[in-house]
Formats: structure tokens, sequence, C-alpha cells
């Protein structure tokens, strides 16, 4: 590889381009779905490419190729002189020479590759069995499934930079459906972890078939304002909807509610946002962003007050600011803004402290529909909801087909406390503990 680039640059230099960078992924996936105690599907992957980018006549061009080899140079910067060529725009991006420190951090568990594929298999396997064995009525188990991925990332420049970073993890999901007479109703649990020690087949069954099988025969509650309980997956998901409105480049095309509301109170003092590169385990963990500058820890929400957007090198020009270190980018795209682990900040009240504390009201457990009922500009949603109800604080009836709506940016100003149930969801870096919101509309029966 460092031949492969050393030659790259060289004939780049020749045919006249200045300064020039090369990004390469390298992923290596497994995954196994487990149907009635048999392998229903199994997938063993793995990927490489690399991204090139330099400046040609002062404009940036860009291409990608995912032939690691000798006879791809030429295309690459045949491609990214001629991309280069009709880049018109007038904020162009740069070669950086990189930060004067990184954060040194190990995100890779050697013991996570011990792990046999017949290991995977038979714990995949195991779910499915103690989750029918737990209750009659679980009649399937339509996604059952372990996972494994690891992946390299490199960034090297002509300035002198020359960065690597390694992660992997390993995942399993089931989903549980249970019946009743004509009556049916799914549950679901996930592990991410990068501890095997720390899967347990009976506790995630059991947290799937509890969940379906509570809702069997649940109806819907009385259309009106509720004090609630977001679920900590809850939360976690709708922030993921969200996350997009702090990018400084959604911000900069008026395609943010957070435009000009920098340094300003845009949600309740119990919130506290942050964005955490250096969170051990987690997908969005790196000392580097996508443009080689060092990555940093930062509240983009202290407090409830909304302290920075997440900048690339592009938008921080544009601001007339610093970089935070989020610039996204494959080795397939150009420079855009991501953030890396975003989770709302814990406190130290536990879960049911926090029923305690709601006393009367509602825990929303689960939403859908997320991708047409929830838009990402201005923060209004409607999504369909379950849950159940909370009375002198403890847990009453479970409840479903109803829809919650409201604004997310008024919601936050609402959150009355949050509890210390730090989650990530499916979306594996973004996370929320459960947050207690004063009040939240219901269009139930």
């Amino acid at each position: 590889m460092k031949q492969l680039i050393s030659n790259l640059f060289e004939k780049g230099k020749a045919m006249g381009f200045s300064d020039m960078e090369v990004v390469f992924n390298e992923n290596d996936s497994f995954e196994v779905k487990i149907y009635d105690q048999q392998i229903d599907s199994y997938k063993v992957a793995d990927s490489k490419g690399m991204g090139f980018r330099g400046v040609y006549e002062g404009n940036m061009g860009y291409s990608y190729t995912e032939k690691i080899a000798e006879d791809s140079i030429d295309i690459l910067l045949r491609e990214a002189m001629q991309n280069a060529k009709i880049n018109d725009s007038k904020e162009q991006d740069i070669i950086y020479e990189g930060s004067k420190e990184y954060e040194e951090i190990d995100n890779y568990f050697p013991k996570l590759d011990e792990i046999s594929v017949e290991t995977k298999i038979e714990f995949a396997k195991e779910m499915e069995k103690i989750a029918k064995s737990l209750d009659s009525r679980i009649k399937s188990c339509p996604y059952c499934f372990f996972g494994s991925g690891s992946g390299n990332t490199g960034l090297v420049n002509t300035k002198g930079l020359d960065l690597k970073d390694r992660g992997n993890s390993i995942y399993c999901f089931i989903e549980a459906l249970a019946q009743q007479a004509d009556d049916m109703s799914d549950g679901f649990a996930f592990c991410i972890e990068n501890d095997f020690s720390q899967f347990d087949a009976h506790k995630i069954a059991k947290e799937a078939v509890e969940k379906a099988v509570s809702y069997l025969g649940a109806k819907p509650i009385k259309s009106g304002a509720y004090k609630a309980i977001l679920l900590n997956t809850v939360s976690s998901d709708i922030l993921s909807a969200i996350s997009s409105c702090f990018s400084a480049r959604a911000v900069q095309k008026g395609i943010s509610f957070l435009k000009g509301k920098l340094g300003t109170d845009v949600a309740s003092e119990s919130v506290t946002i942050v964005d955490d590169p250096f969170m051990p385990g987690q997908s969005g963990t790196s000392s580097f962003d996508g443009e080689g500058v060092a990555t940093r820890y930062k509240e983009v929400i202290s407090n409830g007050k909304l302290m920075t957007y997440l900048h690339n090198m592009k938008t921080a020009r544009i601001d007339k600011t610093e970089s935070t270190g989020n610039a996204s980018r494959s080795y397939k795209s150009n420079i855009g803004v991501s953030p890396t682990n975003l989770y709302f900040r814990k406190s130290e009240i536990s879960f049911e402290q926090l029923e305690q504390k709601m006393s009367d009201g509602i825990v929303i457990t689960e939403v859908s529909a997320l991708h047409s009922g929830f838009n990402a500009i201005s923060g209004d949603f409607s999504l369909p909801a379950k849950g159940y109800t909370v009375k002198e604080g403890k847990k009453d009836k479970y409840f479903r087909q109803i829809t919650v709506s409201g604004n997310y940016f008024e919601l936050l100003k609402n959150v009355i406390s949050v509890s210390d149930d730090l989650t990530f969801g499916t979306n594996g870096n973004i996370g929320s503990p459960s947050l207690l919101i004063s009040n939240i509309n219901v269009a139930g029966e």
C-alpha cells in the first residue's frame, strides 16, 4: 500500500497536481441469520477501496477505485483531473497538513477475532430456542442473527500526514412474534458490545419475549397531553433522525432549525448533548476525521444552550471559526459533516426513580415511521408509538396504536430530567438515556 501510494503521488505530481491525498478503507463482515434452528442466510464479506483527491489548477478533484493495484493509478489521476476541471465551487476543499497532536485510541479488541463461526451460529440458535421456550404464545422469531465486523482506515497526503485507525465489534438482534387468537404483537432486543462475555442469550431473548407478549390485547389510550418518559432506545432513534440539524453545512444551507441560534437556549437546563470521539467500542470513535483533523470532545448543547455546530474545514472557513473535527468521508465520497459519538449526557437518576418522579404519565417504549413521520429540518414529528401507563410511579397497563406528535425542539425545552441508562441504539454512534418530558401530545381513542 505504501509503495502504491508513493507511485500515485509521484505520477500525480508529474501530471500537474499540487497537493494530493488518499483515504483507504478495508472492512470485513460476518452475519448469520437463524430461522427455526436452521441457517436462513450466511454472509461473509470483505471490501476495500481507495479514494483519491488532489488539487489541479487550483481546484479539488475526486476519484476512487475498489481495485487496489498499480493499473488503477492512471484511472484515479485522470478522473480526478477531469473532476477538478469542472469543479467551480467558490469554497474549495484543501489538503490539511495535520494537527499538532492526536489522542491515542485503541478501538480494536483482539479477543473478538477469537470467537469462532460455530460459536456465533450456536449463540444465534440459542437465542431463538430460548425465546420460543419462554412462552407458548411466541410463534416465531422472524429476525434472529449474530454479526461481527472489523475495519481499517488510513489517510495519507503529500503534506506529510500519515494516519491509521482500526476497530471491530460484535452484535446480535432478535425479534419475537407473539400470537393469541387473532391478535399478534412483536418485540425485539439487541446487544452491541466489544466483550463477548457480556452477551447473555437468555437475557436478550427474555427481553424480546416480554416486549412481544406484553402488548397482546393492548388498546389505545385516550387522546390528550401526557407527561411522558421517552425510553433510552426511543430517544436515541429520534436523536439519530434529527442529528443532521447540528451540521454547520445544514445551517449554512438554511435547512436546520438551529440556524441563528448559536449561544441561545434551545433546550432545558437538564439537556447536555455531547459529541465524543473517544468512547471505546463505539462506531464513531476515532482520533482523526475525514480531513485528518484531530477529533475532540465537545458539548454541542450544554445545560440547554447551543454551544457549537459541527464543522469540517470548509464550513469552518465560511463561519470564520475552526473545524470541530467532524469532517466525514469514505473512499467513495466527498467531504461531509457528521457527528462522532453523539449522545445525551446521563445523570445519576435510575429509570425507576425517573418513573417515581413522573408519578402519573406514560412511557413510550417504541416509535416507528421515523423516515416518513419526522421532519429533520423543522423538527415536527407525528409517529406511531406504543408503551405503558404509569400510576403513582408504578407500571400500570400497556397500550399501542397511538400517535405521538409535536416538535422536537419544543420537546427538548420540556425535558424535566434524564436517567442514568445511557445506551447506543442499532444506529451505532447515537445514544441517549431515558428522558422525562413535561408533556407530549397523544392521539389515541
